[in-house]
């Protein structure tokens, strides 16, 4: 070491250690720099997905209740074959009720032709009458259907039901009623289509079929107070099913029973014993194919 000087290997050490004190110290602040980093991005994307969330469940509560997807008065459970729908499904399904959907009227409301998200056809009725009577008639087609299997019987797929809103999702049948073939009307678009005596006699005969499950296959049997063209449908083979049960009655479960009640259905369909005497005797009308 040169006299007065400093030494250079000493000089040289000095500033390597200054510089790796240096390297250290920008490592350790980058690093904390990057994790404050990801804690603040990690804190916003809490609180982020905690406001979308409250605003998701608040979103969620409007709709459900507006749109209410099972009912408070109807307890049908799904492994009864009855899917429970919400009216914004069958608002999509039926194209917002469009009237070009419309397939039936009746005095419980209007019936649309509908597609389910899965691509099923159906046939969804809307109940519009007011009301204690159409809130029975609603419960009485639920409470029967989801106990009735036959192949002669229309079959219930699932409905839904609010405060405001009754709907019925049915399986669609192609060729609708047989009252549109037996007396159709212009415009009509099976006016063209006419039934020969053959098809006539089957459909007659699946009709009854059908009146006979209800009446001899079933504890207590059914009294279907509605039996007419109108709700007798047919398929797009013309095969018929019964439907429409909003004014049926359990009648009596013992053997030549008979049940009293007061006459309802449609003036010309009515059994004349039940017209008569107001009580049925396992007997409804099939005046249809005249």
């Amino acid at each position: 070491m040169e006299k007065g000087g400093e030494d250079p290997e000493f000089s040289y050490s000095y500033y390597r250690r200054k510089e790796r004190i240096a390297l250290v110290a920008i490592v350790v602040l980058a690093s904390v720099a990057v994790a404050s980093l990801l804690v603040a991005f990690s804190y916003y994307c809490y609180i982020r997905n905690k406001v979308l969330s409250k605003r998701s469940k608040s979103h969620s509560t409007v709709v459900d209740s507006k749109d209410k997807a099972c009912s408070t008065d109807l307890e049908v459970a799904m492994d009864e074959g009855l899917h429970v729908f919400t009216f914004k499904q069958l608002h999509s399904a039926t194209g917002g009720f469009s009237k070009s959907n419309v397939v039936g009227h009746g005095g419980f409301g209007s019936v649309y032709r509908g597609v389910l998200s899965n691509g099923r056809k159906v046939a969804v009725k809307l109940m519009d009458q007011a009301g204690k009577q159409g809130e029975e008639e609603f419960k009485m087609e639920v409470e029967l259907l989801k106990r009735l299997r036959s192949p002669y019987l229309l079959d219930l797929i699932g409905y839904c039901s609010n405060s405001s809103r009754k709907l019925l999702v049915y399986e669609f049948m192609a060729n609708g009623g047989l009252q549109e073939h037996l007396y159709p009307i212009n415009g009509s678009n099976n006016v063209n289509l006419k039934l020969d005596w053959e098809t006539r006699l089957r459909i007659a005969l699946e009709a009854a079929k059908g009146l006979e499950y209800l009446h001899e296959h079933v504890s207590p049997p059914v009294i279907h107070r509605d039996f007419k063209s109108s709700n007798i449908l047919l398929d797009k083979n013309f095969h018929a099913k019964v439907s429409d049960f909003g004014l049926a009655k359990l009648g009596s479960d013992k053997a030549g029973g008979h049940v009293s009640t007061r006459v309802l259905g449609t003036q010309g369909y009515v059994a004349p014993e039940y017209e008569i005497t107001s009580s049925y005797s396992k007997v409804e009308g099939l005046l249809l194919l005249i």
